[in-house]
C-alpha cells in the first residue's frame, strides 16, 4: 500500500519556534511527501496573511502539512482549575479552524492534557482521565465540523500518565465517541510501553489515524537489533493502514527541543543540518523498504 511519507519539522534541530518555510523546503529536498508541523503562535491566532504565506510556501514545493502538538499546562485541558481546562479547550477549536484554513486533515498529539508533564503534584488518574474526556469530547466536536482527524497520541509513562497504552488509547477514544477520534501510535513510545510494538498496532486495528516512526532511542530509521522493522511493517500491512508515516527523529541535545524530550548528547556525531538532510534522505529510502 502506498504511503504518504513524512518528517517531523523539529529533526534538524533543537528549537520548536523556526522558520518553518525553510523546513518546508528541507522537508522537499529530502523527498518528503509532509511536514509535520507544532502549530506556530500565529496559527490559533489567526493571523490570515502569514498563514497564507505558509500555505503558499508548502504548495510550492509539493509538501503537505500535518499538525502535532503537546500543550502547555497553561492550556492543559485535564487540569483540577475549569478556566485553565477552558483555555485549552478555545485554543483548540481556534487550532482547529486555523488548520481547516491551511487544508489541514489531522491534528494529532497529546490532546487531552499538557506536555511534557510536571509530576510534582500527580493528581488521581481516574479524575484526570474524566477531565481530559469531558474536554476532548467538546474539542472533537469542531474536528468533526472542519472535517479534521483529532489523533490522540499514547506516550511514555516518563512524559505523561494519562495514556500510556494502545489498549488505554482505545478505551479513551471508545468513551469520546468520535469517528474524528483516533489514535496517533508512535515507535519510541511504544517500545517502552509495549510488550511487542508489531502487536499493539495490530491491537489498534482501523483506529490507527497516524504513526510515527524513528529507532528505540529517537535516532533516525535505520537497520538496527533494537526495532523489528519487518515485523512492524507487516503488521501496518496486516491492518490495512494507508495513512501517513511520520519519521521523528531527535537527535541534537540543548534548546526546548531537546529539554522537552530529554536528549542529554548528541546521538549524530555531525549535526550540521547538511548531514541530517543527508542521513534523513537515507532514512527515507530504508522505511520506504519496510512500508512500500
Amino acid at each position: 500500500m502506498k504511503h504518504k511519507y513524512g518528517v517531523h519539522y523539529a529533526a534538524w534541530g533543537n528549537e520548536w519556534d523556526v522558520d518553518i518555510k525553510e523546513r518546508i523546503r528541507l522537508a522537499a529536498e529530502a523527498g518528503f511527501d509532509d511536514l509535520e508541523v507544532t502549530p506556530p503562535d500565529y496559527v490559533p491566532a489567526m493571523d490570515i496573511e502569514k498563514m497564507k504565506d505558509l500555505k503558499k510556501c508548502a504548495g510550492d514545493y509539493g509538501v503537505e502539512m500535518s499538525w502535532c502538538i503537546g500543550f502547555p499546562k497553561e492550556y492543559d485541558m485535564a487540569s483540577e482549575d475549569p478556566s485553565v481546562r477552558r483555555k485549552g479547550i478555545e485554543y483548540t477549536k481556534h487550532m482547529l479552524e486555523a488548520i481547516h484554513m491551511l487544508d489541514g486533515k489531522i491534528l494529532s498529539g497529546i490532546l487531552y492534557s499538557s506536555w511534557p508533564y510536571d509530576f510534582g503534584n500527580l493528581p488521581d488518574k481516574e479524575r484526570t482521565w474524566e477531565l481530559a474526556l469531558a474536554s476532548v469530547r467538546e474539542c472533537v466536536k469542531t474536528a468533526e465540523d472542519y472535517g479534521i482527524v483529532y489523533a490522540i497520541e499514547m506516550v511514555n509513562r516518563f512524559e505523561q500518565f494519562v495514556l500510556n497504552s494502545v489498549e488505554e488509547g482505545l478505551r479513551f477514544i471508545g468513551q469520546v465517541d468520535s469517528p474524528n477520534c483516533l489514535l496517533l501510535l508512535d515507535m519510541f513510545h511504544m517500545g517502552i510501553e509495549e510488550t511487542s510494538t508489531p502487536d499493539a498496532i495490530r491491537k489498534a486495528g482501523k483506529s490507527l489515524a497516524h504513526l510515527h516512526v524513528c529507532q528505540n532511542n529517537r535516532e533516525i530509521p535505520a537497520p538496527c537489533d533494537n526495532v523489528p522493522w519487518q515485523a512492524v511493517g507487516q503488521a501496518v500491512e496486516d491492518i490495512g493502514y494507508g495513512g501517513r508515516i511520520v519519521m521523528e527523529p531527535f537527535v541534537i541535545k540543548g534548546g526546548p527541543v531537546g529539554r522537552d524530550v530529554n536528549i542529554w548528547r548528541n546521538l549524530m556525531a555531525d549535526v550540521s543540518q547538511e548531514h541530517i538532510s543527508q542521513e534523513l534522505k537515507k532514512g527515507l529510502q530504508y522505511i520506504q523498504s519496510i512500508f512500500g
